[in-house]
């Protein structure tokens, strides 16, 4: 503010003699969070022995059931006249047998861009940027791969799949390849068509719990002390959905099946928003896959499609997040991963009955051949290496030489079995599912429009406006006498 009289200093009358150092910048360099996928905990592992052929045949003894509708026979004393044969009576019969099925080996081999120590030991953060490169994209990714190919190979050995319709009605699929180098396995082509999938409710799982029961999944005495619990492995906003349902408050204009649930009683309504991610449905323990398999709908194949004897509909893949160019930070622009809201619309999803008996993830077994023939060791676990051999052609086609072993590279290579174990206990819910409806609650009172509104807080400017006088005391026609004395303020 300038008063009459004053002066008015202007920016030019400051000249800048200063060192300035800009750009300036932070020391605290920011970090994705991003959650780690946990599908290798809640499956059985195991080894690959060495001398191990890459397919391998499994035979399995199978129980068999005594035919109880034969009829007992009276038993007669014997008879002068021999009559009937008492000592050679009537015989039931009952077999044995078994089955034998093939399953086989995988792998997949990743790798990283090279990395020069010339070029980037003179780059102020390269320690940092490489540390978080292993620690939150590497090792993360090992977990992502691996819990990705076990999904896709549980909803393969799952011996029932289901749609998610009144009659359970069973399903076949297969995976089908797209994208630039057809490598991509994009679609997921399956014999229901969407018409006849629902959401996931609490009737389907009872009506398979006896079943599940009868077939081993609790094991051989499962009602000996309490009743048993499942696994189920499922989404959040499907956990959601069917509390809502079982306890009482229905959804969507669904009404309560609390009254159907036989197997034991609701807990409080909202214990899964207080304990997050699991909780109890009935007798299913609901653990959370937050990256599951998800998918849209895209086209109907028609009869006989891929040579198949039936219908084919095809869905799309959504994965959870999508990597998008980021803006660079003094280097060449790289990738970031943004989560992908599709994946959160995707309404078509899988879901799993679980046992970790259903199938054993199997890695190979890399120990040395002989004594004498000592190959490099090698992790087929997807645990990450830094290679300095052989590390390809340049942009030109030509061999990228490293006699100075300064040129790398992080690579993995995943090699696994999956070997069939328990496989009736594993059941596959191809259902559809989607975000709690988000209900629009008014106000309950009218606008109360736009009445004109005053919050200055600054003094008059000077000179002092015509109608002031002294310390705030106002004069004028309307203001009545001057005091002779302005009291002090307190």
């Amino acid at each position: 503010m300038a008063c009459p009289g004053g002066q008015i200093i202007k920016a030019c009358d400051f000249p800048q003699f200063f060192v300035d150092q800009t750009p300036k910048f932070d020391e605290l360099i920011m970090r994705d969070i991003r959650p780690t996928d946990g599908w290798l905990l809640n499956v059985s592992t195991g080894t690959v022995p060495m001398g191990t052929p890459v397919e391998v045949t499994q035979d399995r003894f199978r129980v068999v059931w005594p035919n109880t509708t034969k009829k007992w026979n009276r038993v007669h004393a014997a008879s002068p006249g021999c009559e009937g044969s008492p000592c050679d009576p009537t015989e039931n019969l009952i077999g044995w047998g078994a089955d034998r099925l093939t399953y086989y080996s995988e792998q997949q081999v990743w790798q990283t861009p090279l990395l020069c120590y010339d070029q980037d030991m003179h780059v102020t953060q390269a320690k940092e940027h490489i540390d978080q490169i292993v620690n939150d994209i590497l090792r993360p990714a090992t977990s992502a791969i691996s819990s990705a190919f076990l999904r896709k190979r549980a909803l393969l050995w799952c011996k029932y799949r289901h749609a998610a319709n009144s009659t359970l009605s069973p399903f076949t699929f297969e995976w089908v390849a797209a994208g630039a180098a057809n490598d991509e396995e994009i679609y997921f082509d399956a014999s229901v068509p969407p018409t006849q999938i629902f959401h996931l409710v609490p009737q389907m799982l009872q009506n398979n719990f006896s079943r599940s029961m009868r077939e081993g999944y609790a094991g051989k005495n499962p009602f000996q002390e309490t009743s048993p619990f499942i696994e189920l492995v499922t989404d959040m906003s499907t956990i959601w959905f069917l509390d809502k349902l079982g306890a009482g408050q229905g959804v969507g204009g669904t009404p309560s099946v609390g009254s159907n649930w036989r197997f034991q009683e609701w807990g409080e309504a909202g214990k899964f928003w207080r304990y997050g991610f699991s909780g109890q449905i009935g007798n299913y323990l609901a653990r959370m896959d937050e990256f599951g398999l998800r998918f849209n709908f895209v086209a109907d194949l028609g009869a006989g499609a891929h040579g198949g004897n039936g219908n084919r509909y095809r869905y799309q893949i959504v994965l959870p997040y999508t990597n998008n160019p980021t803006t660079g930070a003094g280097g060449a622009s790289g990738l970031g991963a943004d989560v992908n809201t599709d994946y959160d619309q995707a309404q078509f999803r899988i879901s799993f009955q679980w046992h970790k008996k259903v199938m054993e993830l199997r890695t190979q077994d890399a120990r040395p051949l002989s004594p004498h023939t000592p190959f490099a060791h090698r992790d087929f676990g997807g645990r990450w290496e830094f290679q300095m051999h052989d590390l390809g052609e340049d942009a030109d086609g030509n061999v990228i030489a490293n006699p100075w072993h300064n040129k790398g590279r992080f690579a993995a290579w995943f090699k696994y079995q999956v070997r069939p174990l328990n496989y009736e206990f594993g059941r596959v819910y191809f259902h559809k599912s989607t975000d709690m409806c988000i209900p629009e609650i008014d106000t309950c009172k009218p606008s109360p429009g736009y009445p004109a509104q005053s919050y200055s807080s600054a003094l008059p400017d000077c000179p002092a406006p015509d109608g002031w006088y002294g310390r705030g005391v106002p004069t004028g026609d309307n203001a009545g006498p001057i005091p002779s004395e302005a009291p002090e303020q307190g």
